[in-house]
């Protein structure tokens, strides 16, 4: 059980404790982001290591944050027939998010990741409308913070979330992940995104890293570079998520090897 009281098992969200009625909410506090200790751990990252790009996270953000308390049926359709209530919870989970934000900022962090899995395998798991109205303005003000604090915005979305691109670009977002290439079109998305976005992410970890050849990881990796890539960046290498257990390890040793070959050469063709 985590510290917002979402029972978790194996790496799952097993419980939800507002699911059964929203007068478990009513009192419901959560975390104190200013809890003594919370940064002591990246405090001491950050000293030692100086010379690197610090990213601070603030994960589960916003949308999956509130469906891990009030499970994930009852969050799609709270913003409709608990409209009040809805609010009350998510705006207390902001505030949550806005006090990591500036302590991260006060900390002198490069970026910042948020992360809310807004994407199916095919299309987003909401409508547009539904987005813009109950969630957009929060990310914007999360954004200007984080960019008024001189750090870059980073986002953690799985799925298709082509639609959301445009809107995301709207409120300045740096950096994309994961970019999941059976779900996403490459070729679209850098067509029409290319020069607005930084994409972070790509290499298929549903096909080809773990059923594929060497040469087909590597293959994968120079058409990502290439195409989501430029002479000024713009492409940051990695998978469109976590690489699987039944993972050859010489296809992880060729994604490494690969990424470094082909980011140190002047010349793909």
């Amino acid at each position: 059980v985590d510290e917002w009281g979402v029972m978790w098992k194996e790496g799952r969200v097993t419980g939800h404790p507002l699911e059964k009625s929203w007068l478990l909410a009513k009192n419901y506090k959560v975390p104190d982001p200013y809890a003594p200790g919370r940064f002591d751990k990246a405090k001491e990252i950050m000293k030692e290591n100086k010379d690197k790009y610090h990213l601070g996270l603030v994960w589960f953000t916003l949308f999956e944050r509130l469906w891990m308390l009030r499970g994930f049926n009852n969050m799609l359709i709270d913003p409709y027939t608990n409209f009040e209530e809805f609010t009350v919870l998510r705006d207390k989970i902001m505030d949550f998010n806005l006090g990591l934000i500036e302590q991260w900022l006060n900390l002198g962090v490069d970026g910042i990741f948020i992360s809310d899995d807004w994407g199916g395998q095919q299309k987003l798991l909401v409508s547009l409308d539904y987005w813009r109205k109950f969630y957009k303005p929060c990310y914007k003000e999360m954004f200007d913070l984080i960019h008024a604090g001189g750090a870059d915005v980073w986002m953690h979305s799985c799925g298709n979330v082509t639609e959301l691109i445009p809107d995301l670009i709207e409120l300045k977002l740096d950096v994309l992940n994961p970019v999941q290439p059976q779900s996403i079109n490459i070729e679209y998305i850098s067509k029409e995104y290319r020069d607005k976005l930084c994409f972070f992410g790509g290499v298929d970890v549903q096909g080809t890293l773990p059923h594929g050849t060497l040469n087909d990881v590597r293959r994968e990796v120079k058409h990502l570079i290439q195409t989501l890539g430029g002479k000024d960046g713009g492409y940051i290498g990695g998978t469109s998520h976590t690489i699987l257990p039944d993972t050859p390890l010489e296809n992880i040793k060729a994604l490494f090897q690969a990424f470094y070959d082909y980011c140190s050469c002047t010349d793909l063709d």
